[in-house]
């Protein structure tokens, strides 16, 4: 069973509101780590092991300062952590702002149109995270795009078995409604869209970033159309035509983070 309420708690602790002041480095946490399995912890396994899997394809990623660093293991601890005894300030609930919605509000994007916040100030998590949002196009040579249509979101996730915490960005959200190629009604987010469907783009819409127990972060870009032999990854694999690979199979659901250009980093929390 996947546990979620406690986790909510935990991070309305965690993500309490931002402070001027610099976050702490000599104080650690007291916590008990919340124990669970999920169907992707052999998927979590092998993208850790070494040769990389042959359904995920490494993305390089640039050194983080020691102060991202820093509060990167500080988010890692608070994601995988519980009863958390020393909060750490990662939001800032002062600047509560409303996500953008679509055709006279008829399109929410998020699973929270209110309740959205940016990180604090006085963290560079915003920066660092925006940052992956935005090369992400450049990274995958333009397969995927920032808009409304196709990468606006992501998903942060706790995984204790495998000692891992991720962000899950699932692209090509809105593919146009076409009766050959996608004849799938999605809503009214999807009206409009320019976003043509191609099985052999939409099978890679799937990308994630990861940070291990020594605080080493990896990205990586997911073919769901391969498959590797072992049926416990296998699992998370496929899904055609959507070939979503699922957040709260890879661990707790912690938060969404949302992002379009010209618009703020925004974190909801569950």
């Amino acid at each position: 069973m996947h546990i979620r309420y406690p986790l909510r708690l935990v991070l309305l602790t965690l993500f309490s509101a931002a402070s001027p002041s610099p976050l702490p480095s000599e104080k650690t946490s007291s916590a008990s780590p919340i124990t669970a399995s999920f169907p992707g912890d052999a998927f979590l396994q092998a993208l850790a092991s070494n040769p990389a899997p042959k359904f995920a394809t490494r993305i390089p990623i640039a050194q983080a300062s020691a102060t991202t660093q820093h509060q990167l293991s500080l988010l890692y601890a608070a994601t995988l952590t519980f009863n958390v005894t020393y909060p750490r300030n990662f939001l800032d609930f002062s600047r509560e702002f409303q996500y953008p919605t679509f055709d006279n509000k008829q399109c929410e994007l998020g699973k929270d149109t209110n309740g959205v916040y940016p990180f604090a100030a006085s963290t560079t998590l915003s920066a660092y995270f925006e940052g992956i949002f935005l090369t992400i196009p450049d990274w995958t040579k333009g397969e995927i795009s920032l808009t409304r249509f196709d990468l606006f979101h992501a998903h942060l996730f706790a995984n204790p078995t495998t000692k891992t915490a991720g962000v899950v960005f699932h692209s090509k959200e809105y593919p146009a409604d076409n009766v050959d190629t996608f004849p799938y009604d999605l809503g009214f987010c999807q009206v409009d869209s320019n976003l043509d469907f191609t099985d052999s783009i939409m099978r890679k819409r799937n990308l994630i970033w990861t940070i291990d127990a020594d605080n080493h972060a990896s990205m990586w870009w997911i073919d769901m159309g391969v498959k590797t032999g072992n049926n416990d990854v296998d699992s998370m694999l496929d899904g055609a035509p959507f070939y979503t690979l699922y957040e709260d199979s890879l661990g707790h659901v912690i938060a969404d983070f949302y992002y379009l250009k010209g618009e703020e980093l925004g974190v909801s929390l569950y």
